[in-house]
């Protein structure tokens, strides 16, 4: 005897089994759909507010994450239509309901493993969201939070302090030495040579021999650093890519102009020295046998225009020299200023020589050595094409435009600053480089 089965009603079970799980992952889908279209959203307005918090690192100074910097990423956040964020500071854990944004200059959120991890030269932008969902609560889950990071910075940036050998050692930071960034101005520190010397061998590009400081927007170097307990922001970046000389770039380009006899009036034929008077004002012009400023002298005064020394100029005593539109070509001999020299010197702004204050010439392997008093101001660029240059004495000398020269020994204290470069300009931002997305 058959045994009839009816299977029909097993049909609607499976039936009604199948149409519930469609149903449970068309929920799941519509919730991860929108949370991903929010994550977007909220990348959007990271990106931005890091990229505005980034502009106004010069601003900034030495102040991190300054108001303008913070009214900057909050800004950038609200143009777009989103409501102001509650915004937090310095690697803060953000609490709250809504959108939160946190800017911390430098980056600190994922720590070492950040190569921007804690560099002022960078901002990072966290935004998050606690979003609602639809039918994710079903089990148990309300709210589900998104967050987005970026991170935006200055990139290309200019080297403030460039040394352009590229074989030795060509910085040499002794103990005492210090190199900062100005206020306003973020750039940095250059040394091309790729000598791959250690502190247990060889020769290596930088050798820092005791308690110097470097703080600059970036620190590269191509070859080796021999490190005895200096301390560095940012830590130096070793086999770096070389940078180009860039008043050589001007000479090429034809911004600057090497500075020649023609023209010029000669105002000694042969070497002068100054013991007196207190004060000694001079032209430009021609000096064939070069300049000493000895005891007795106090104040050099130097009018507008290009000093064209064909010999030495020897500065022996804590004389103050003055001097605004002024570039002092060493056509051959060296630049020394002894016992604590104060200098304020101010470079052209305009014509074949803006921007330069001390200029060396081409081929010409003098020394220069600045030994200069802590009031002393630079307000223009220092060329050293083919020889060291020296700082000396000054405990917080500042140089407004780049410091050039084939190697470089910091003994003291100098303060870098953009603001005048060759052609006059910070090229790219206010902070010397151009502004870009890192992450």
């Amino acid at each position: 005897m058959k045994i009839l089965r009816d299977e029909s009603g097993g049909v609607l079970v499976l039936t009604a089994l199948g149409f519930t799980a469609l149903v449970s992952f068309l929920a799941i889908a519509v919730d991860v759909g929108s949370n991903f279209y929010t994550q977007r959203q909220l990348q959007t307005l990271a990106d931005s507010a890091a990229v505005a918090g980034a502009l106004e690192i010069g601003s900034c100074g030495a102040t991190h994450g300054c108001s303008v910097m913070q009214t900057a990423a909050t800004t950038a956040f609200t143009e777009g239509g989103s409501p102001a964020p509650a915004l937090f500071l310095g690697c803060a854990t953000a609490s709250g309901t809504g959108l939160l944004l946190t800017v911390n200059n430098g980056p600190c959120a994922l720590g070492a493993s950040d190569p921007n991890n804690g560099n002022p030269n960078y901002v990072e932008a966290i935004v998050t969201e606690n979003k609602p969902t639809y039918f994710a609560r079903v089990f148990g889950i309300s709210t589900v939070k998104i967050s987005a990071r970026a991170e935006a910075g200055i990139s290309a940036q200019n080297p403030c302090l460039l040394a352009t050998g590229t074989s030795g050692q060509t910085l040499t930071l002794n103990s005492g030495a210090s190199i900062t960034d100005g206020a306003g101005s973020t750039c940095g520190v250059q040394v091309n040579s790729s000598s791959p010397g250690t502190c247990l061998g060889g020769t290596p590009a930088v050798m820092e021999n005791g308690g110097a400081t470097v703080s600059v927007g970036s620190y590269n170097v191509t070859g080796n650093v021999c490190d005895n307990g200096g301390t560095y922001t940012p830590a130096p970046t070793t086999s770096a890519a070389t940078k180009p000389d860039p008043f050589a770039a001007e000479i090429t380009a034809g911004s600057l102009t090497t500075p020649t006899t023609s023209g010029m009036t000669t105002q000694y034929a042969s070497n002068v020295s100054f013991s007196s008077p207190s004060t000694v004002n001079l032209n430009p012009g021609i000096y064939n046998g070069g300049i000493n400023i000895n005891s007795g002298v106090t104040t050099v005064n130097l009018a507008p225009g290009v000093y064209y020394m064909n010999g030495a100029f020897n500065v022996n005593t804590g004389v103050t020299i003055n001097g605004t539109g002024v570039t002092i070509y060493m056509a051959n001999g060296a630049l020394t200023m002894n016992s604590a020299a104060t200098v304020n010197l101010t470079a052209p702004a305009t014509g074949s020589t803006a921007g330069v204050a001390i200029w060396q010439a081409a081929g010409d392997t003098s020394a220069m050595i600045l030994d200069s008093a802590s009031s002393s101001n630079w307000g223009g660029g220092l060329y050293v094409p083919g020889a060291q240059l020296t700082l000396n004495g000054g405990s917080s000398s500042t140089a407004y435009g780049l410091v050039v020269a084939q190697s470089i020994m910091v003994d003291s204290a100098i303060s870098l600053s953009c603001s005048t470069m060759p052609g006059g300009t910070c090229s790219g931002s206010s902070s010397g480089g151009s502004i870009a997305l890192a992450e």
